[in-house]
Formats: structure tokens, C-alpha cells, sequence
């Protein structure tokens, strides 16, 4: 039986060999295993608003320019702040904090990166904005909790996390604002010492149809 060659969870490359950081991205290397394990994370979804029209409306080569761009300093902003990008969605990307590394503070670390991320985001969507006269604006969500997290498949896109606290995460990101950072009620508690928060009741009450805060 041959091991599947060591590679850099974060961007693919090969290190070389006893290496403990990637060569090309400086990304911790941890060495594939077979087990999945339980880790407290939080989760990052990163998605472009209304990225369809924004297909249709440009040149391909162009649209892929800026996806690129875009995805590029996202991953960049993660692996700052200690994540590892656990896969791109073609108009975003998720990411985890927590995990393959433990982190005790990865919900601090999350928001952030999703604060960034926007920073990096605005940036992006004033030359967009400039050169395409089309409006690029970006939705992050965050979640924590446990997950169970190790190799699916195999390859550099084999880690990945799964469970509920995923999904919830991915849905944070649907219900933010453009251009905000939408958090779930479990980060909200972990940064709640660190992080001034701001309740958006109109998308609470959207998300909660007939709660009485609903009802006056």
C-alpha cells in the first residue's frame, strides 16, 4: 500500500519533505490521517451578491479575473488570521477556524477575517466598480460549534468539516446584508467580550415569521 503524498490543505502544493510550513503559502502542514475527529470551530461562508447578473453582464475572461482576484485575498485574509480554506464555492469561500489547528480563540480570529474580508472586498469593488460599472458586493456568515472534520476522498480538497453547524453557517451567510458579516447566536456569545454587536431585528424577524417580536 503506497501513503497519498503529503500536501498543503491551503493552496495544493507539494512541501518538501519534514517541512512543518507550506514553501508557497505558509500554511501549517499537518499530515493526512484516515480518522475524522470532533473540533469546536467557527465556520466562514463567503459569497458574492447576486454573482449571476454580474455573470451575464460581463466578458468571461473578465469575470474570471475578478473571481479570482477576489477568492485570492479572501484566502489570504484566512491564512492570516490562522484559518484554513476549506474549499471555494466559485463565488466565495468557506473556511474554518479551529481546525486542522486548534484554536481557542477561533470565533475572535473568524470575525476578524470577515471583517477584512469586506475590508478586502470594498477594495476589489471600487476598481469593479471603476473599469465595469457594475456594483461587487460580498455576504460572510459565521457559526461555531462542533463539527467532525478529516479527510473526504483524498488529494489537496480531501479536509473538510461536516455537520449541522455547517449548514447554519452557510445560512448566516445567506440572511447578511450586502456587504456585512452576519453572526450566529453561538459566536455572538464567544466575541460578545471582544466585538461590539449590532442586533439587525428587520432580518431576525424575517428569519422568525410570527415570533412575537414580529407581532405589534
Amino acid at each position: 500500500m503506497t501513503a497519498a503524498p503529503v500536501v498543503c490543505r491551503s493552496c495544493g502544493a507539494a512541501p518538501h519533505e519534514g517541512a512543518r510550513f507550506c514553501d508557497a503559502c505558509g500554511a501549517p502542514i499537518t499530515v493526512s490521517g484516515d480518522t475524522a475527529e470532533y473540533k469546536q470551530v467557527t465556520v466562514l461562508f463567503a459569497d458574492v451578491v447576486r454573482s449571476m447578473d454580474i455573470a451575464a453582464a460581463l466578458d468571461i475572461e473578465r469575470l474570471r479575473e475578478i473571481m479570482t482576484e477576489l477568492v485570492n485575498r479572501c484566502a489570504a485574509v484566512v491564512l492570516r488570521y490562522g484559518g484554513t480554506v476549506d474549499k471555494f464555492t466559485g463565488d466565495g469561500i468557506m473556511a474554518l477556524f479551529g481546525a486542522p489547528i486548534a484554536l481557542e480563540d477561533h470565533a475572535v480570529r473568524a470575525c476578524l477575517a470577515a471583517l477584512e474580508v469586506q475590508h478586502e472586498a470594498a477594495r476589489l469593488a471600487a476598481d469593479v466598480e471603476r473599469r465595469d460599472g457594475m456594483a461587487l458586493q460580498v455576504r460572510v456568515g459565521l457559526n461555531s460549534g462542533q463539527v467532525i472534520a478529516g479527510e473526504i476522498g483524498s488529494g489537496a480538497l480531501g479536509y473538510t468539516a461536516v455537520g449541522e453547524q455547517v449548514g447554519l453557517a452557510q445560512r448566516m451567510e445567506s440572511v447578511a446584508a450586502p456587504g456585512g458579516v452576519m453572526l450566529s447566536e453561538s459566536t455572538a456569545r464567544l466575541v460578545e467580550h471582544a466585538a461590539v454587536l449590532k442586533i439587525d431585528i428587520a432580518r431576525v424577524c424575517e428569519e422568525h415569521v410570527g415570533h412575537p417580536c414580529c407581532r405589534s
